[in-house]
């Protein structure tokens, strides 16, 4: 079996991801249920022709992270004896695609889980939903005239609609919308916190973030009520302490902050019923459980007791009811449930070992690098590393200034490659050098081509240096033995990944298996939050095939559903080039080939053809 230290999967799987008998990875839907073969199930897809990069999507890991978010917060109900109760709502903008949002509606009807929206567009994308309707929808957002009136309406359809005032100008638009409508809203102030959370997004929230109400804001609100007598409209106060917050001490600073401006408003207006305490749970991306931003140093049963203990004994000193709580824990729903799957379509790497050499000259630098290929040894590697470090230098100058030709170059470099390959080899063996070994170990780094956009579908690894736990999904039994990095099919720089988890923290490489010209496939986990709705069309790669998986009760493999990538022509038309067009312009330039004898019949039919067979595949490579 793999060494752990390798990937580190029994640290981020969190009990959903593991390495099984066959050295390939295993999927558990539910923790502590069956699991289904990683690599079987993406073999199988490839031989009903649903080529990689694959999106695949596990609805049973979605229903299992809101089921153990509900219950760890019941579980901290029943221990602190809290008055209130706990409503989980997702927030749409972590992954509006639909098959998501239904399966999180599916999977959270018994919790009568809620939706928050952030927009019109969003709004409107689940307002007609017939799913849960006694569920919150939560209204947050920069708002005009036309949200408001859309969300008053929903109401009338049953929707339980909170309307949350983020802005100062948003309440004369209630007002006005509600008179003209006729329609008593629920309303809802979020305010802005003067303690920040930690890690990469903590600039959300704090007296700077972009959303919220200074406390005089929302006292300016409340007076504006009074005086049309409207109070009873106020049910919610909600905050945001700001996405991935890594660090325990930062929820509680802001739950300290906020429980007691809930407990002074819900003292002077009884409607008062809800206390939002927004998002920001985290997710141990790189399993280290500290306080980098990749990972959380706390726990979803420490982060559910602290949210419920603190608002009851707040609620308690304050001699006022409990309120029901409110989380929108997005990203800690969906995290888990996506995994990409892209196939390695070449590499980089080292030349063949050999034991012979034939230099094209007798220069004096290709016989002397022959002569320490032959001569090195355990005794002289450390002073032949300095030797071949300098010659790696002498040799390019020396082709600038002539005096070394292209052939003697090549075969000088290729030597050197050589030595180098060895002389870390024995480094190793003799376990010192260290320092000298990173060099090396960064000199004959190899790149692995795959088949995917990093802009496409891992946006936050190219935008914000975001870490995703990366690792092939088979041969886990043999011993990886090729430093690497991955690099994507864009051309550009950025479209790489250098940046893994290990065992110290992160590494600038991945130890991943020889290519042998095989599928060779490598997974990308924990993608389901805010990657495919902020993937970009660089280079224009389009969105990726998707599947949703389950584990059926014989324990294989079931596809919900499939949705197809993008296909060439879609693409072209998002960048307003239409389909008809351009085949109406090749027509022309074949006309004109054939005029002149440049192109034949034949040739012209066969351009055609494969003009047309390209506007209809994938964007990505078949490999």
């Amino acid at each position: 079996m793999v060494n752990e230290d390798n990937y580190w999967i029994e640290r981020w799987g969190d009990g959903y991801f593991h390495v099984n008998s066959k050295g390939n990875v295993s999927v558990k839907p539910e923790r502590g249920g069956m699991e289904g073969d990683l690599y079987e199930l993406t073999c199988s897809l490839v031989q009903r022709g649903i080529e990689a990069p694959i999106l695949i999507r596990f609805n049973g890991i979605i229903q299992d992270r809101i089921r153990v978010l509900n219950e760890a917060f019941q579980r901290a109900i029943e221990e602190f004896h809290y008055r209130g109760s706990y409503q989980l709502a997702f927030p749409i903008k972590v992954n509006p695609q639909r098959h998501v949002v239904e399966t999180v509606q599916q999977g959270g009807a018994s919790f009568k889980i809620g939706l928050e929206v952030g927009s019109k567009p969003e709004l409107i994308s689940v307002m007609a939903s017939d799913k849960n309707p006694d569920s919150l929808l939560l209204c947050n957002g920069y708002k005009d005239i036309d949200y408001i009136s859309l969300a008053l309406l929903a109401s009338k359809l049953g929707r339980q609609t909170l309307i949350i005032i983020e802005q100062a100008y948003e309440l004369k638009l209630v007002l006005d919308a509600s008179e003209k409508l006729g329609i008593e809203p629920r309303i809802g102030f979020r305010m802005k916190l003067s303690n920040k959370g930690t890690g990469r997004w903590q600039s959300s929230g704090g007296e700077q973030s972009k959303f919220g109400l200074f406390s005089h804001e929302i006292v300016a609100c409340l007076e504006q009520l009074e005086a049309q007598k409207k109070t009873h409209w106020v049910k919610l106060l909600h905050y945001h302490c700001g996405s991935q917050i890594t660090s325990i001490d930062a929820v509680k600073k802001a739950l300290a902050e906020g429980v007691r401006t809930y407990t002074e408003l819900a003292s002077a207006y009884p409607s008062m019923c809800y206390f939002d305490v927004g998002g920001g749970l985290a997710v141990d991306y790189d399993g280290s459980k500290s306080v980098a931003d990749s990972s959380m140093n706390y726990s979803l049963e420490e982060y559910a007791r602290n949210v419920v203990y603190v608002i009851g004994e707040a609620c308690l000193q304050a001699g006022i009811p409990d309120p029901i709580i409110i989380t929108e824990s997005g990203r800690a729903i969906a995290a888990h449930h996506s995994v990409l799957i892209t196939e390695v379509i070449d590499v980089t790497s080292s030349p063949p070992m050999s034991e012979k050499f034939e230099p094209p000259s007798d220069h004096d630098i290709l016989t002397t690098l022959v002569s320490m290929h032959e001569e090195l040894s355990p005794d002289n590697c450390r002073e032949f590393y300095h030797d071949v470090m300098e010659f790696k230098e002498r040799i390019l100058q020396e082709f600038i200034v002539g005096n070394l030709s292209l052939k003697e170059r090549a075969f000088a470099e290729k030597v050197c490659s050589l030595l180098i390959v060895r002389i870390r080899q024995m480094f190793r063996q003799l376990s010192e050098f260290r320092e000298e070994v990173e060099v090396l170990d960064s000199i004959l780094q190899e790149t692995y081509f795959c088949n995917f956009s990093v802009f496409q579908s891992l946006p936050d690894s190219w935008a914000i240096g975001q870490l995703f736990p990366i690792m092939p999904i088979h041969r886990l039994q043999e011993k990886p033995t090729h430093r690497a990095v991955l690099a994507d099919l864009s051309c550009d720089s950025d479209g790489s990944i250098d940046c893994f988890i290990s065992q110290k923290g992160t590494n600038g490489s991945i130890k991943l298996h020889e290519y042998r010209g095989e599928p060779y496939y490598i997974g990308i986990f924990l993608t389901g939050a805010y990657q495919e709705i902020l993937g970009g069309l660089h280079n224009l790669f389009g969105d990726t095939n998707v599947v949703h998986a389950e584990l059926g009760e014989d324990g294989q493999w079931e596809f919900s559903s499939l949705v197809e990538g993008d296909t060439i022509e879609e693409v072209l038309n998002y960048v307003q080039y239409n389909p008809e067009r351009l085949l109406s312009q090749l027509h022309v330039l074949i006309e004109r080939a054939l005029k002149i004898g440049q192109l034949s019949p034949l040739e012209s039919a066969q351009l055609k053809k494969k003009f047309k067979q390209s506007l209809e595949s994938y964007t990505y490579l078949v490999v």
